[in-house]
């Protein structure tokens, strides 16, 4: 496994601690929860960022409007409660990777880093759906 492959699978790990403290550890819900809030927002934010990867001269400007689009939707869920939090990074989740796959004409990309995503994208919606079960 490459290193972008084990850094990509290991940035879930978060994700499913935050997730593990929330059930098992009596009061500390709603901690987990926010960490879990908090650490989504920032890869999200992380995911817009490589949208700015756009060859000289080609569209770099709406990528770019796109990737703070995305950033400022991650900055808007930390301040807001924690189910309509989690709804907006969920969604944040699927429309990116879409539109990551859309722009992969500029951004070059391998068929091994798209199934990689795929399966981290999947992955992460899957565990935001736990949290917001979790958080009623």
């Amino acid at each position: 496994m490459k290193a972008w492959q084990s850094l990509g699978y290991l940035g879930l790990f978060p994700f499913f601690i935050s997730l593990v403290l929330g059930l098992f550890i009596e009061n500390w819900q709603d901690n987990a929860q926010q960490a879990f809030i908090f650490y989504s927002a920032i890869i999200l934010s992380f995911i817009s960022g490589t949208l700015w990867q756009v060859p000289e001269g080609l569209n770099r400007q709406k990528q770019q409007i796109v990737s703070n689009v995305f950033c400022l939707l991650a900055f808007l869920s930390l301040m807001l409660a924690h189910s309509i939090a989690l709804v907006i990074l969920t969604f944040g989740y699927i429309l990116i990777f879409f539109y990551e796959k859309s722009v992969r004409v500029y951004i070059p990309k391998t068929k091994e880093y798209l199934k990689m995503r795929f399966r981290l994208t999947l992955i992460v919606v899957l565990l935001h759906c736990c949290a917001l079960m979790m958080s009623f």
